[in-house]
């Protein structure tokens, strides 16, 4: 808890600076807390699976995320960087290396034209319809999918936007990688493509890339599918499936992975919200498991607001290893967030 004092009194110091010149740029900071408290069963009696990265402890309290972000533009140009601590951190980033183990973002971008905009450096993942923050995400946890997809990436962005539809080409360093070295793992491809109709906004993202520096281990191919649908100013749904293959020694490896998640408002501070999920990875192609993981899960919970930057969750989720087996994996959280955000120009 030192560390994560000291990480949080320095936030608190670097949040209340404001000498930002009015005539030259703006400056916004941001700083997000999430702290947890859950209990349930699971093989371990302390912590959930190594496959699941967010909210990992058990029967105690503890940190998921603690960030500060500082945002920067002027004129055409922007930049963003962005310090993360907590035991998404820790699992989530512990192959990085040094202090890239407590970077969460850290890129410039350029405006080219009022349609294209050329971005480098760390940044959000563009697979999947989940963030590391619960503050943004339909449910207090994240599924089984988005916890064995990037959350962040290292590369360059080339983004292309006509009318309500974008385009977007990443040349990215690897699998959810920001550490940048000499094991021979090849730069890889990312792509999306994304629009806004009427209530839906869609995406289709891509990733083609190698993953590890093993000669064994063959190109991976990996495809999300995602939509969110407003059906009524009170109700949001959003579906996904990802579909992924790799060749790993001498076997053809592949995953799938079909997700529903829907929010229900039931008034300015309440809103009801669950998920459906099944996770079917039986050769460990990416998640942590020994024997491969064949999982459907489920979820319900309640946010209530009592303030536009606090948010109280509370969720019961249950996993099945294996769709007839017994439960493995049972729990019940509560996760209390907070968001400010301060903008200086």
């Amino acid at each position: 808890m030192n560390i994560q004092f000291t990480f949080l009194m320095c936030l608190l110091f670097f949040h209340g600076i404001s000498t930002a010149d009015e005539s030259s740029f703006k400056v916004k900071s941001t700083i997000r807390s999430e702290g947890y408290l859950q209990y349930g069963e699971a093989r371990s009696n302390d912590e959930l699976p190594n496959y699941l990265v967010s909210n990992t402890l058990l029967s105690t309290p503890a940190m998921n995320l603690l960030s500060g972000s500082l945002n920067v533009s002027k004129n055409n140009w922007k930049a963003e960087i962005s310090g993360v601590t907590g035991t998404y951190a820790e699992e989530n980033l512990a192959h990085e290396q040094g202090i890239l183990k407590h970077i969460g973002s850290l890129w410039s971008a350029y405006q080219i034209d009022e349609q294209t905009e050329i971005l480098a450096g760390i940044y959000p993942s563009h697979i999947g319809l989940e963030s590391p923050s619960g503050f943004d995400c339909i449910n207090p946890s994240r599924s089984i999918v988005a916890d064995n997809s990037p959350y962040y990436q290292s590369g360059i962005r080339i983004r292309h936007q006509v009318d309500n539809q974008t385009y977007t080409l990443h040349l990215l360093n690897g699998w959810q990688q920001s550490t940048i070295d000499s094991k021979g793992i090849l730069p890889a491809i990312g792509y999306d493509y994304g629009g806004v109709s009427d209530n839906l906004q869609y995406v289709c993202a891509g990733f083609i890339g190698s993953t590890i520096d093993d000669s064994t281990y063959g190109v991976r191919l990996y495809q999300h599918i995602g939509a969110t649908y407003k059906a009524s100013s009170d109700v949001m749904i959003s579906a996904s499936i990802d579909i992924g293959t790799q060749k790993q020694k001498e076997t053809i490896k592949w995953m799938m992975a079909p997700l529903l998640m829907m929010q229900w408002k039931l008034h300015a501070q309440w809103n009801l919200n669950g998920r459906l999920e099944y996770y079917h990875d039986p050769d460990f192609m990416i998640a942590n498991a020994i024997q491969g993981i064949t999982g459907f899960g489920y979820s319900f919970g309640l946010d209530y607001m009592p303030l536009d930057m606090a948010k109280c969750r509370i969720e019961y989720r249950n996993i099945r290893e294996g769709i007839m087996s017994e439960v493995k994996i049972l729990h019940h959280i509560l996760e209390c967030i907070f968001n400010v955000s301060s903008l200086h120009s």
